[in-house]
């Protein structure tokens, strides 16, 4: 069943050796040559497929790989059942903006820029046994750098979309992110990547200047 259609790829709820999994499948550009496509698609489902491992090893939550297939571009993965953080962070879940941070923060010191960090990029699993766990997904966009102006870009990502969707909570909300991503990190090295997302936001108010 068709969940969700993107411009690259299409999410499919589907049926998996007896349970519920996710499969994304990349789609073919008719516009691009076809071999030429078939690559892109080939080497953007491995990366994505490694940047969910790597994810995993850094500490962050992120839905188990059941079956990467390059030359059909899909991936099989876990299905999360659960809430969007983007649906429960308005309601006052300090919790959830706080892990955000330290995820964000885990990724961050393995120099892994996750390129799409959103509200809606976070679920919230609980299966009325354990303590509630936040799941990362959509690594699409992800890639590996260590320069401070791409982690920051990542922040200031999360922070627009904080401010905008969560308006009214957006204070505490951030406050939590940025608290949770400096337990990790540190606060001088937290401090430099907020700079750094006040030096975009500037360079973004000027150019928007005519």
């Amino acid at each position: 069943m068709l969940i969700k259609r993107g411009a690259e790829a299409d999410i499919y709820l589907i049926e998996w050796y007896g349970r519920q999994a996710i499969s994304k499948v990349r789609k073919r550009k008719q516009y691009m040559h076809e071999m030429l496509d078939r690559e892109i698609r080939m080497k953007r489902t491995l990366h994505e497929a490694e940047m969910i491992n790597m994810a995993k090893r850094a500490g962050v939550t992120t839905p188990l790989l059941y079956f990467v297939d390059p030359i059909n571009a899909e991936i099989v993965m876990q299905y999360i059942k659960g809430e969007l953080a983007r649906d429960l962070i308005s309601q006052g879940f300090g919790w959830i903006a706080e892990m955000m941070g330290i995820y964000t923060a885990r990724l961050h010191a393995r120099d892994i820029v996750h390129g799409d960090l959103t509200t809606s990029n976070f679920i919230v699993y609980d299966d009325g046994i354990d303590t509630p766990r936040l799941v990362l997904i959509d690594f699409g966009l992800s890639f590996y750098s260590s320069r401070l102006e791409d982690k920051a870009v990542d922040v200031r990502l999360i922070k627009e979309v904080m401010s905008s969707a969560h308006a009214d909570v957006f204070d505490d909300a951030f406050k939590k992110f940025t608290q949770g991503y400096s337990s990790i990190l540190g606060d001088d090295y937290a401090r430099k990547v907020l700079k750094k997302v006040k030096e975009i936001e500037q360079r973004g108010r000027y150019a928007r200047v005519v």
